[in-house]
């Protein structure tokens, strides 16, 4: 358990002295509720006066938040330990490959988790979100789902990267074409037909999904189990996948 504690810990400071991780995760997704919070105002879009768009969209940024940490921040951090010998050395260490993974897995989660709650209190305080305390103990779960399946996708970028630098093109590639497409930022149902028709198969609309009702209307998802069933397949098939192309040192 000291072990486990330690490289927790480690693992943790980690990440939170990484610059891309207090960019993507924490400016970001802050940035971008700023913008949508100035721009898309009522006298600006022709909505009803006490419509407000944060509502709407503040489950599509909490979302993008854990896929840019998955696909971004997480690949690329397992690629940096791996080239820098990190991974090489733990291999090495009496602790067991299972609790390296819970590790990285518990840091990730608890760090995304609490970037979460940092936007929910910037859009509560600045921009007059409603978040009610059942519909937060309703979403959170929710977004735990949407975080392990995309650390898991993640994990898939950097098994298949060479490089830490690739990671980051494979993994930026996949987040912008999920980012306008999966009812995160835009509904899908402005999008093209044959979007619509692939848009509900991929696994960040079925996390948008299992997110905002409960956010917006503290109650669950109607497709709950549809889309709870799409996360669980993800998870399952990026976990075995990761798992195959995992390796403890770099390619040569």
């Amino acid at each position: 358990m000291y072990r486990f504690t330690t490289f927790t810990r480690s693992l943790a400071l980690i990440h939170l002295r990484n610059r891309m991780v207090l960019f993507w995760n924490l400016l970001f997704p802050v940035m971008m509720l700023i913008l949508y919070g100035t721009v898309f105002t009522p006298a600006a879009t022709g909505a009803p006066e006490d419509f407000n768009f944060i509502n709407w969209v503040l489950p599509g940024v909490l979302v993008f938040n854990a896929l840019a940490f998955g696909l971004l921040t997480s690949s690329t951090m397992m690629m940096t330990m791996r080239e820098l010998g990190v991974l090489r050395r733990l291999q090495a260490t009496p602790m067991p490959a299972g609790q390296l993974i819970g590790a990285y897995l518990l840091v990730n989660v608890t760090i995304v988790l609490l970037q979460s709650l940092v936007i929910i209190l910037v859009a509560v305080l600045f921009f007059d979100a409603t978040v009610t305390a059942a519909g937060l103990l309703l979403a959170l779960p929710m977004l735990l789902v949407g975080i392990v399946t995309f650390v898991a996708l993640g994990q898939v970028v950097s098994g298949v990267a060479q490089t830490a630098g690739i990671a980051l093109i494979l993994g930026q590639i996949a987040y912008w074409a999920l980012l306008f497409v999966t009812d995160m930022i835009m509904p899908l149902e402005v999008m093209p037909a044959w979007i619509q028709r692939v848009g509900v198969y991929l696994p960040s609309y079925a996390v948008v999904q299992l997110v905002r009702p409960p956010l917006l209307e503290g109650a669950l998802d109607p497709n709950l189990g549809r889309n709870l069933l799409l996360a669980t397949v993800y998870i399952v098939l990026a976990g075995v996948a990761a798992a195959r192309l995992f390796r403890w040192s770099p390619r040569s």
